[in-house]
């Protein structure tokens, strides 16, 4: 009897472990953070997380206002999970519209598992023989559910130096209750009457100015995810100074690092950039793009050489005083005229 029952429960305990391992597996714990377009701040009402059995798995963190921009990941708020979600539930309020939003949407559980998955490389503090950070392997850890007028909501997994985005969905228009959203309700008031004290409160004055000469660009922000094939092309000011790195944030939210001056010479399918910040051996410096001369750029160049790759090309001056930025195809090139040096670092 002994023969028999030790071998099937042998296969039993190896069963559970590789089980176990495959739980291990899939257990990616993450935190969950809100962001909106810069200048055009929103505030979640409620939100939460669910898995595919329906079953809660955090809430959407509700830290106040945010309004810093689609790159930047907000305060956490005490929410995350490690179970993958498939289902998302929200409601917010876009202060420069006036108008409360509720999302309630599937979510790619495979592609978000899949991400998890795959990670990414960041830098190490180990220092290789070439004398640079060795990449080591990494995992997102951070998700980060983005929120605009108009009901745009997009998700994104970040971590150190990357991000991709998940998905983009679309929220419906709804009403809340001011007193139910306000945390002491305002006797008196009427919904008009937070709306208007909340878009004086809460949105820029150079929004406002901009909201009422032209209204509210909701196309700006899908145009952000607008896939362009292009590369920077970097030209040290001497032979002496090579690139090492280049950090491209852009403006749909998603950004990478890279080191290999092999994968720095590829063309890659993203959105357009916000900034770069760019490493050379003695120096490093940082260039800001402005959005709306970029993207008329880029249209312009593939409306003439349709599915042509673009270079972006930046040139330092004597001792990186300045860097002129240009944006070529085949053999047109334009120079940009609005983009920012964010300093220059080393020596």
């Amino acid at each position: 009897m002994n023969k028999i029952l030790l071998p099937f429960l042998m296969s039993l305990f190896l069963l559970s472990c590789q089980e176990k391992g495959k739980i291990g597996q899939e257990n990616f714990p993450y935190s969950v953070t809100t962001s909106a377009p810069s200048g055009y701040p929103i505030e979640v009402h409620l939100g939460f997380f669910t898995d595919d059995r329906n079953q809660l798995i955090c809430g959407v963190s509700k830290t106040g206002i945010e309004r810093s921009g689609w790159q930047w990941d907000g305060d956490e708020g005490g929410q995350g999970g490690s179970v993958i979600p498939a289902h998302i539930d929200l409601t917010y309020v876009a202060y420069a519209e006036k108008k409360f939003y509720h999302l309630d949407a599937d979510l790619p559980k495979e592609k978000i598992l899949e991400v998890f998955r795959k990670g990414y490389l960041t830098q190490s503090n180990e220092i290789g023989e070439d004398g640079k950070k060795i990449m080591v392997p990494a995992h997102y850890d951070i998700l980060t559910v983005g929120m605009a007028p108009g009901g745009m909501v997009v998700i994104w997994l970040s971590g150190n130096k990357s991000r991709v985005e998940i998905c983009r969905l679309q929220a419906k228009e709804t009403f809340v209750d001011k007193d139910k959203f306000r945390p002491i309700p305002k006797s008196g008031e009427t919904q008009e009457q937070f709306f208007d004290t909340k878009f004086k409160i809460a949105v820029p004055d150079s929004i406002q100015a901009e909201i009422e000469k032209n209204g509210i660009p909701f196309k700006l922000w899908d145009d952000y995810r607008i896939r362009y094939k292009y590369r920077f092309v970097v030209n040290p000011y001497d032979d002496k100074d090579k690139v090492t790195g280049v950090h491209n944030l852009q403006y749909s939210g998603e950004e990478d690092f890279i080191t290999k001056q092999s994968d720095a010479e590829k063309y890659r399918e993203q959105g357009i950039p916000y900034n770069v910040t760019v490493e050379f051996t003695k120096y490093f410096v940082n260039i800001i793009f402005d959005d709306r001369e970029t993207i008329s750029v880029f249209e312009e160049l593939q409306e003439k050489h349709p599915g042509k790759p673009i270079d972006i090309v930046l040139t330092p001056t004597f001792m990186y005083e300045d860097i002129k930025v240009s944006v070529k195809c085949e053999q047109e090139e334009i120079k940009l005229q609005k983009y920012k040096m964010d300093g220059v670092y080393g020596g």
